[in-house]
């Protein structure tokens, strides 16, 4: 009997535990911080997980603020990194944001997700610990948070909400912002309106009234499409055509930034948005950054620039490190692809990682996060895969008839919501439906664990390849008349380079320094080895105790100098973007 109670109160704490990590939020266990991901993490909830992980974690962790957006609101900052093996700045950076587009809201969770992880296994997993120690990691995990806030709190549908809070004229009336989405039925969403129309260009289909399919040339139609939940507020004949905003962030950035009439959204000059131009300021004040990611929310891609045909051909060098850290990416996120931008979806202009690599130098993704082909009714391998106007039109390539089956029988119903009468004040008689709000480009929170999960470990490979430099002696040499050739290696097994070839092509971020030094010691020349086996040596003109260089992707670099003098020397290794190293030699 007391070996029953004693199971029956194991089982009864567990259920505790179990419930409280169901109910969302966070709550510590000792020093740890444990939070759920079986929700979505509204604005107030974001800085609450950020405090609680730099409450349970504070020696590894700073959090601040890097700005304020248009409403006020402040864009908060979390950085990881163990201060014991030095300053952030001092060692290799990785920078990762989220929902820079507001209605992107699972980008956050997997910065929280990434920050998390990170912090919970510093203590027990050898690989988290190692980079954790030997990286910083700044993490920005609301870029757009005023419309991401609005998201949650205001009347709204998946396609909403994108943008910066920013004023403008949108249909050139001389008024701004002034006709806006309207909740009619109240119900807190803004859905599809459609009105019966024989001459309307879509119709139901046949398996699934709620579903409408295009008509072809010849087909009578049933139905037309009036858009988004609306009125005509301001009399123009037009609904909806002067939203709040409009500002898209990724597209106001300062490289190959085109105006309005070129690239909608653009704003009215490069880093004309308060958060644009915060979250620049503070890209450029960390020198050490290597890689960047910047999560969105759908399409299942791992996306790198050229943006635009206007872009500057990247350099073979830089490519090989995408390819490698992408292709590499397909399989930590299988179902995912590798694609370039303008080449494999559309173009765009002045948009955030085409500003990281063309005006800073620095590597990164854009990750599309939510596969909506994962919404499917069928066995493996039955269908066809979907072609690229199919995964488009379908937010990835499962038709609607397909996705209602997997809305009713998988999730239950409740991403749809039902055509319904309504008598429109200006319209009469139409119908409001369709799906709903954390829908469509935002996936079922069953979903989210393994999704977090493998686009953290995305990050965190790729953070295992920022450059990890080593310095070596390979050669003290006696020569005649009290001379000495002093030959080290710097070498890095990782992808990433010391830096890239467009910061080097570009003069972005000086080279990395090798330097000799040693009392009573004199410099007589110093040289890059470039073939040893051949000797041949490409000498340094100027003040040869200090060699400017970089090392490359999987390789290694090497110098000599010849020096005149006996005693002791001090050859240092000082890069922006690894860490400093510092040999000492006997001569």
């Amino acid at each position: 009997m007391k070996r029953i109670r004693i199971y029956l109160a194991v089982i009864f704490i567990m259920g505790v535990v179990v419930t409280q990590q169901l109910a969302g939020g966070q709550k510590h266990t000792g020093s740890r911080a444990l939070l759920t991901f079986d929700h979505f993490y509204d604005g107030p909830a974001v800085i609450e997980a950020l405090e609680t992980l730099h409450r349970a974690y504070p020696r590894l962790t700073e959090i601040g603020t890097i700005g304020r957006s248009e409403e006020g609101r402040d864009i908060w900052l979390l950085t990881i990194g163990n201060p014991d093996t030095g300053k952030d700045t001092e060692k290799p950076g990785i920078y990762i944001d989220g929902s820079i587009h507001g209605n992107e809201i699972q980008a956050t969770e997997v910065c929280l997700y990434l920050a998390w992880y990170l912090l919970d296994s510093y203590d027990t997993v050898p690989l988290v610990h190692e980079i954790v120690d030997s990286r910083t990691f700044y993490i920005v995990p609301i870029v757009n948070v005023d419309s991401r806030a609005r998201f949650f709190t205001d009347a709204g549908g998946y396609n909403i909400g994108r943008t910066a809070r920013v004023t403008h004229d949108d249909d050139r009336d001389g008024l701004v912002d002034e006709d806006d989405y309207d909740d009619l039925d109240g119900d807190g969403e803004i859905l599809e309106m459609r009105v019966r129309d024989p001459f309307g260009r879509w119709r139901s289909h046949p398996d699934d009234p709620r579903v409408m399919v295009r008509v072809k040339p010849g087909e009578k139609g049933e139905w037309r499409r009036l858009g988004r939940e609306g009125l005509d507020n301001d009399g123009d004949g037009r609904l909806n055509e002067d939203i709040p905003g409009y500002l898209d962030m990724n597209r106001n950035y300062g490289y190959k930034w085109q105006p309005r009439y070129v690239q909608r959204g653009a704003g009215d000059f490069p880093m004309s948005g308060k958060v644009t131009k915060a979250v620049a300021d503070f890209v450029a004040s960390k020198p050490n950054i290597c890689f960047n990611f910047a999560f969105h929310n759908s399409g299942g891609m791992i996306l790198r620039g050229p943006g635009s045909k206007l872009s500057d051909i990247y350099p073979q060098t830089d490519v090989a490190v995408y390819d490698f850290l992408g292709k590499e990416g397909e399989k930590i996120v299988p179902g995912y692809r590798y694609l370039i931008g303008y080449k494999d979806m559309y173009t765009t202009h002045g948009d955030f990682d085409e500003f990281m690599y063309g005006c800073l130098g620095i590597y990164g993704f854009v990750g599309e996060l939510f596969m909506s082909s994962q919404e499917q009714y069928r066995k493996p391998g039955e269908g066809k895969e979907p072609t690229e106007e199919e995964r488009r039109a379908y937010f990835g390539g499962t038709p609607p008839e397909e996705k209602q089956k997997f809305n009713d029988i998988v999730n239950q119903g409740r991403m749809f919501k039902s055509w319904e009468k309504f008598d429109h004040p200006q319209f009469g008689e139409v119908e409001i439906g369709g799906w709903r709000t954390f829908t469509t480009r935002i996936p079922p929170l069953f979903m989210m664990p393994e999704m977090l999960h493998r686009n953290a470990s995305l990050v965190i490979f790729t953070a295992r390849h920022a450059p990890v430099v080593s310095l070596e002696a390979v050669e003290v040499k006696r020569l005649d008349d009290g001379l000495h050739r002093v030959r080290v290696r710097v070498s890095n097994p990782n992808a990433i380079p010391s830096l890239s070839s467009r910061a080097l092509q570009k003069q972005i971020t000086r080279k990395d320094i090798l330097k000799i030094e040693g009392k009573g010691i004199e410099i007589v020349s110093g040289a890059i080895v470039e073939d040893p086996l051949l000797e041949r040596i490409r000498p340094v003109e100027h003040r040869p105790s200090m060699i400017f260089t970089h090392v490359p992707s999987f390789g290694a670099r090497m110098v000599q100098w010849i020096v005149r003098g006996t005693g002791e020397v001090k050859v240092t290794y000082n890069s922006v973007k690894a860490k400093n190293r510092t040999l000492k030699l006997k001569l």
